[in-house]
């Protein structure tokens, strides 16, 4: 990665720009991944993390990175339920500890997960800037175009008005489903159901006429009594894909593409770059996101975001969301590239991620050891293998993993290896 001065690298899962505070069950589920930002670590760096971080990760993923373990901090931010994660970093007392850190650093600026009012709120508190504005006073102007763009309405509106193609369908609130939900079901038989405000596939149900529908709907988390929804015709999905795009001083620009592995709508893995026909939408996505990022510019954003969309089986490439944050993809990518470069490949290589669930529950450290020991880890050498790049799950079984290769064949064929490995069930 480029020199720069240091980063608070802010894990602010728990955040009010991809879903309600209210939901706090799955922003904490959420906040498990945070570990993983161990990867966007340099030298002088500080972590701020909703969950702890393990030792044995910290130090597997600084290693490979060529990090010295000494030279990065982490501070953990025991959680708050239903509160921004500022609000439980100054609750813990944990303010000036983050200040002390800071003295010894000089430049240093906040880098959120979601830029949202709180993590602006908290950079101006510290009085550092936010990554990658200059000062506090852009990133503040940025967040009425981050959260509107965060929704589903707000993407639909700027979509249209850009010339992206859409899923045929409306928003409406609460109140109006019962009689937008029926209209469009009896115009293609099937309907998508989103709520305005959500991420990961929460609350998205696919609904045929012979559906309650509506069981379950007034949740917590799901818009509340007069939320706003988004209601879709149903699409016949070959492939979901999506291009991350990123805002910065020289313009807009892409930085990777690839296809979503899904499950239920709902995403599991990643598979980058596009192959094969899906990598024939690569260009139209590419536009897209220029025309988005250009919006997104003059609205004062800067940073990453990216544009999710579906192939139908008639081959139709309809976008269906933005993502004006970093995603479940930022960070690993960075971590791919990171290691790419450490191997000295000459052209990026192809890479994935996915989870697996093992027969038997292990430690990091049994786990990285039974990789490594097969002989399907990371080498610097060929440039190629397996990462376990999230920390160990709370259960030992649910693991994540990326591959790095040279060819889809190739992480497909390690990740065949991993399984038998890792015993996978």
């Amino acid at each position: 990665m480029e020199q720069r001065s240091p980063w608070i690298v802010y894990a602010n899962f728990v955040s009010d720009l991809a879903l309600g505070l209210e939901a706090d069950a799955v922003l904490e589920r959420w906040a498990t991944q945070a570990p993983r930002k161990v990867w966007l670590l340099q030298a002088g760096d500080v972590l701020v993390s909703p969950v702890p971080v393990g030792r044995a990760f910290t130090s597997y993923a600084l290693d490979l990175l060529g990090v010295p373990g000494d030279s990065v901090s982490v501070v953990h931010v025991p959680s708050r339920g239903g509160t921004a994660m500022a609000e439980a970093l100054r609750h813990a007392g944990l303010m000036g500890p983050l200040r002390a850190l800071l003295a010894d650093r000089d430049g240093a600026a906040l880098l959120p997960t979601a830029l949202d009012a709180s993590s602006v709120a908290l950079a101006a508190e510290l009085g550092v800037p936010v990554a990658p504005y200059t000062e506090v006073g852009a990133a503040a102007a940025a967040l009425d175009v981050t959260s509107r763009l965060n929704t589903k309405t707000g993407f639909r509106q700027v979509a249209g008005e850009l010339g992206i193609r859409l899923p045929r369908g409306c928003a409406c609130p609460r109140s109006r489903l019962d009689e937008v939900v029926p209209r469009r079901l009896a115009a293609s038989g099937r309907a998508v159901l989103k709520p305005d405000r959500s991420a990961g596939g929460h609350g998205m149900r696919f609904v045929s006429p012979s559906d309650a529908w509506w069981s379950g709907i007034d949740q917590e988390g799901l818009g509340g009594a007069e939320g706003l929804w988004v209601v879709e015709e149903w699409l016949d999905v070959a492939h979901s894909v999506s291009i991350q795009m990123e805002v910065g001083p020289q313009g807009v620009r892409p930085v990777f593409n690839g296809e979503m592995r899904t499950v239920d709508g709902v995403f599991a893995g990643y598979v980058s770059p596009l192959a094969g026909e899906r990598a024939d939408a690569a260009a139209e996505l590419e536009q897209w996101g220029a025309s988005l990022g250009d919006h997104l510019a003059s609205g004062g954003y800067a940073g990453p975001f990216s544009i999710d969309a579906v192939i139908t089986r008639d081959g139709t490439l309809l976008a269906t969301e933005s993502n004006i944050r970093r995603t479940a993809t930022t960070t690993p990518q960075v971590m791919v590239d990171r290691l790419a470069r450490s191997a000295g490949l000459d052209e990026p290589p192809v890479w994935l991620l996915d989870n697996g669930r093992t027969v038997l529950a292990y430690d990091f450290e049994t786990a990285a050891s039974r990789v490594g020991a097969a002989g399907v880890g990371w080498n610097r050498d060929t440039g190629e293998g397996v990462v376990l790049y999230a920390d160990a799950p709370g259960d030992g079984r649910s693991w994540r993993y990326g591959i790095i290769g040279a060819r889809h064949d190739r992480v497909l064929e390690l990740e065949a290896r991993l399984a038998d490995v890792m015993d996978f069930g």
